[in-house]
């Protein structure tokens, strides 16, 4: 085990797997809007290809998130949410307050930025990936721009929301044996349900467990 060095004495066991808890910052509802709910989904498997950590699950509720991961060598749970959180706050104040004038979407380009916050260590992993493949620069930076342009049609240049932050730190639990690995999967599989959100909890988009097949977006 090797301890963490912040406040919380996080502590690091190999092979184990964590459930977490990241709240929106004073719990504004961000997440209510669809497009911050698929930039985070995205952005989290983004995490996954970058940080070769193993997803069990996920939600995106109105206000917080949870998380059940088991990290390899390439990064701890620490360094799976720091950049996570980091490449969120960036890319979601980029979409919300950045103006989508055709001329700045052309010389604009959000993702470099993206890039060197999520991994700075692997440039020449994603600068070789094929135009086509939905990690390269060009689909990011298309995809990205595209759901820019899609926020402010809907709500305007003039909107309610603040600049996204989230809330300090996280909070971690680890799974202790399989019972608890499962009684976790139910939770992240029905919290939208218990919160009122759906009638049915596979009609939550913002939801995933092992098992279920991987989202697909346009």
């Amino acid at each position: 085990m090797q301890p963490h060095r912040d406040s919380q004495k996080r502590i690091y066991s190999k092979g184990a797997t964590y459930f977490i808890t990241s709240n929106t910052y004073e719990r504004f509802e961000y997440f209510t809007e669809p497009i911050l709910a698929e930039l985070f989904v995205r952005d989290l498997w983004y995490a996954v290809e970058l940080k070769r950590f193993k997803l069990h699950g996920y939600t995106v509720l109105p206000d917080h998130i949870h998380l059940l991961i088991t990290p390899k060598s390439v990064a701890t749970y620490s360094d799976v949410m720091q950049n996570i959180k980091r490449v969120f706050s960036l890319q979601a104040n980029q979409i919300m307050f950045s103006v989508p004038s055709l001329e700045e979407a052309e010389s604009e380009d959000i993702y470099p930025r993206f890039l060197s916050s999520v991994s700075p260590t692997q440039p020449s992993d994603v600068a070789s990936r094929s135009s086509d493949d939905p990690y390269s620069t060009l689909q990011w930076t298309t995809m990205l721009k595209r759901m820019q342009k899609r926020f402010f049609e809907k709500h305007g240049l003039q909107h309610d929301f603040p600049k996204f932050r989230w809330q300090k730190s996280f909070r971690d639990h680890v799974i202790r044996g399989r019972p608890d690995f499962k009684n976790h999967i139910d939770y992240i599989h029905k919290n939208a349900l218990k919160h009122g959100l759906v009638k049915v909890a596979d009609d939550y988009d913002w939801m995933w467990v092992e098992g279920m097949r991987e989202p697909v977006f346009d």
